[in-house]
């Protein structure tokens, strides 16, 4: 089964180094912070999550360790109090301490009584890093646990070649940088054959991470599809709830809101945050409440009035209560925290639309700049950023300002969804400025890639823009100034519109002359009804 050493870098070396020398020297496979130099995984959370979930735990306290688990204050090692939550979760279907997979192990100088807990409950070793006593009492304790662990394993889940070539995947993928062709690749193959395999459930954040980076929305529908599959098929799971919520909020809900499904996506955001606040994971709760929220902006674009500013409300309580969990988790310089700064800005970015104040649109600059000062650099939230305050330029009219911001992300970014929504925001710049045949350019490319990506109302949305400009780039019918305008009052959805027009086209024999006026009402019904 593996163990891993959960222990705080602060102070927790000296003890930690010993301990995990003397069980490697047993014989054990353990895995602890020093691994990290060598191993690099793409997300230091999900590594750490994945150890204490699939590993037995050795909690090796010291006077750091302590103070970080008793204090929300004690800043130099937040890990530890991530761990501490994770490690609540391994416990939570765990009655008493015996044959419990984790296990405490306390240096000479600290009292058994200073233990929280969470700590007390559970078999304590006392360990000597100089002398090394206690030694045999604690291998024969891990030894005891890992035979047993072996012997409860579930037939569903024994280890088989199918086993070993999707963790082989799986650490492929993880070795690769999150936009590289191979690990798209590794992560496509994941799903193609991933029914059934609850090792690919396990791997489900790395594998949803490659398809987003590539904005491969159908590719996220699948694997999400497969995932919820694949935990309602089998016996039950350890942490099967947590796996449940991840797929909910990172993957449903996710490929849903770019489906331009809102109803279905709040529902299933709404649905992994109950479950994460059930079993604890405040991550994914916290993850679940701006999943929502980031409904509610789009729902609030779409509106006008009193619901535009209920949607917006709504929005900000959500994100307000998102920032709180993740503040608690991660510190004011959490990049998640960074994430809801950039999606507040969002947020009030529209209300200026909405009202006009200068006020609003000063607030949501200083929220994009805040974002700003904790997102990193060349990530995917950093170019989306990005983008937003290109959007914040055209606002404020500073067009050049924009240009250079959505350009260089254009130039840069190994992410197609963030490109095709760059390009789009260029365009709307190029046109402010007059430069409608470089901004049409940019909407013709923009729209092809969101086809591609499978983000439909968007790439219709491109499509029915380039059409307001300039008809001939997109259709071979002539269409008026009245046409638009009736399709506009007809179909609030571009991709009725955009149907329409094609099925007119369909219909309309090229050899005539005269131009047939179009039976819009007709056509708008076919193409919804069909």
């Amino acid at each position: 089964m593996g163990i891993f050493a959960s222990y705080s870098c602060s102070d927790g070396g000296k003890i930690a180094a010993p301990v995990v020398e003397v069980l490697r020297g047993h014989g054990f496979d353990v895995l602890w912070d020093a691994d990290l130099s060598s191993s690099h995984p793409m997300s230091i959370q999900a590594w750490m999550e994945n150890a204490v979930r699939e590993r037995i735990v050795v909690v090796i306290v010291s006077d750091s360790y302590l103070k970080a688990l008793l204090s929300n204050d004690f800043m130099e090692r937040l890990g530890v109090r991530y761990e501490l939550g994770l490690i609540r979760q391994k416990l939570y279907h765990h009655v008493g301490a015996d044959r419990c997979p984790v296990v405490v192990v306390v240096p000479p100088g600290i009292e058994m009584n200073s233990l929280p807990a969470v700590l007390q409950q559970l078999v304590v070793h006392r360990f000597d890093p100089s002398t090394r006593d206690g030694e045999e009492e604690l291998v024969r304790s891990l030894k005891a646990l890992e035979e047993g662990s072996c012997s409860r394993t579930s037939p569903a889940v024994q280890e088989s070649d199918d086993v070993y070539r999707t963790r082989a995947a799986l650490s492929g993928l993880q070795a690769e940088p999150l936009s590289s062709e191979k690990a798209y690749l590794l992560a496509r193959e994941l799903v193609e054959r991933g029914a059934g395999d609850f090792e690919l459930v396990r791997g489900f954040e790395s594998v949803a991470a490659v398809a987003k980076a590539r904005g491969d929305v159908r590719l996220v529908r699948r694997l999400s599809e497969v995932c919820l599959r694949t935990l309602a098929s089998g016996p039950p799971l350890r942490g099967e709830e947590e796996l449940k919520a991840k797929v909910l909020v990172a993957g449903h809900a996710w490929h849903l809101l770019r489906e331009h499904r809102f109803s279905e996506a709040t529902l299933m955001a709404q649905d992994g945050t109950h479950i994460a606040e059930k079993i604890r994971d405040l991550k994914t709760a916290a993850r679940g409440k701006r999943a929502e929220a980031r409904v509610f902006l789009h729902l609030a674009a779409e509106a006008v009035g009193y619901d535009r500013e209920y949607y917006l409300g709504k929005g900000e309580h959500l994100l307000m209560i998102a920032k709180e969990l993740f503040r608690s988790i991660g510190g004011p310089t959490s990049e998640e925290l960074g994430v809801c700064a950039s999606l507040h800005a969002e947020l009030q970015l529209l209300r200026y639309e909405s009202t006009g104040s200068p006020d609003e649109l000063a607030a949501a600059v200083r929220r994009a700049h805040a974002a700003e000062t904790v997102l990193t650099p060349g990530t995917e939230p950093y170019h989306w950023l990005a983008a937003l305050q290109a959007r914040l330029c055209l606002a404020d009219k500073k067009y050049n300002d924009g240009k250079e911001l959505v350009t260089a992300v254009i130039a840069t970014a190994d992410f197609p969804e963030v490109v095709a929504k760059s390009r789009q925001v260029r365009a709307d710049l190029l046109f402010a400025t007059r430069e409608k045949t470089a901004a049409l350019r940019d909407l013709l490319a923009a729209e092809e890639s969101y086809r591609r990506l499978g983000c439909e109302r968007a790439a219709d949305t491109c499509w029915w823009t380039i059409a307001r400009y300039d008809a001939s780039k997109v259709t071979d019918v002539r269409l008026t100034a009245a046409d638009l305008d009736r399709l506009e009052e007809l179909a609030p959805n571009p991709g009725d519109r955009r149907r329409a027009v094609l099925e007119h086209e369909l219909r309309t024999p090229r050899r005539l002359v005269r131009r047939s006026a179009p039976d819009w009402v007709c056509l708008i019904d076919r193409v919804q009804h069909d």
